[in-house]
């Protein structure tokens, strides 16, 4: 269930007043009443059943009452390093592996990502996507967001990203590419930390597969069909959280 979000520590029993965009919302979105319940969670992740006392123009008061459970977060720490696509499929991406719990999304300017991101505009990118994430973890229950980190290029993002033995090269290009079906692909690797690279619509520039498998990481094939940057995203943190971590 969708919560709101409230910039402090909460206590039960004890009156607060939220104001802001998360007020507009309760009072505007949701036309919610003195009387009426929500959820509301603090910045320490503890989350509550709240009463609503009263409410003016862009504020309103609540008392929580009861502590609520936050879902356990995936024991996977799941990680996509992906070339900027289309604003639209970002926008898409950023929603959809938030949901299905990515713990960290790094992104870097690919050779044939569009022309149309600027690097220099990076901060007001990153507040947008960070809200993005805010308002999917929101909407799916999750306890905190992902990280979000953009780079000027792969060469960038593959020296800052921190070490992770099972990074795995998104790209059917490659003669080594092996299957996620493979028994031994699967049983070979630390469980617990993941991360793939995924390429733009128009795919990798071979100087970034050679860089990339130069790397360390390991080329996976997920079929023939050629698949969209966002649709194939979506598809490979869907089959590393049910190999991996908590999809059933």
């Amino acid at each position: 269930m969708s919560y709101f979000i409230f910039e402090g520590v909460l206590e039960c029993g004890q009156q607060y007043e939220l104001d802001g965009e998360e007020a507009r919302h309760v009072l505007k979105s949701r036309r919610m009443r003195s009387g009426e319940r929500f959820l509301i969670q603090d910045q320490n992740g503890q989350r509550f059943d709240a009463l609503l006392t009263n409410f003016g123009r862009g504020t309103l008061r609540f008392v929580p009452e009861n502590s609520v459970a936050v879902p356990q977060a995936s024991a996977l720490r799941l990680e996509i390093l992906q070339a900027l696509p289309k604003e639209k499929a970002l926008d898409w991406i950023l929603q959809k592996s938030t949901e299905l719990g990515v713990s960290r999304m790094d992104f870097f300017c690919g050779t044939h990502s569009p022309n149309s991101f600027h690097f220099s505009q990076q901060k007001r990118q990153l507040s947008r996507w960070q809200k993005i994430v805010l308002e999917a973890s929101k909407q799916c229950g999750r306890q905190f967001p992902p990280e979000v980190f953009l780079h000027p290029d792969l060469a960038t993002a593959l020296e800052k990203l921190p070490e992770c033995r099972n990074f795995w090269l998104l790209s059917a290009e490659s003669a080594d590419a092996v299957s996620w079906k493979n028994s031994a692909v699967v049983t070979g690797t630390n469980q617990l930390h993941q991360r793939v690279l995924i390429g733009p619509e128009g795919g990798f520039h071979p100087d970034e597969i050679e860089l990339a498998l130069s790397s360390g990481l390991r080329p996976v094939d997920l079929g023939p069909r050629i698949l969209r940057s966002e649709t194939a995203a979506v598809s490979a943190v869907s089959i590393l959280q049910f190999l991996w971590g908590d999809l059933s």
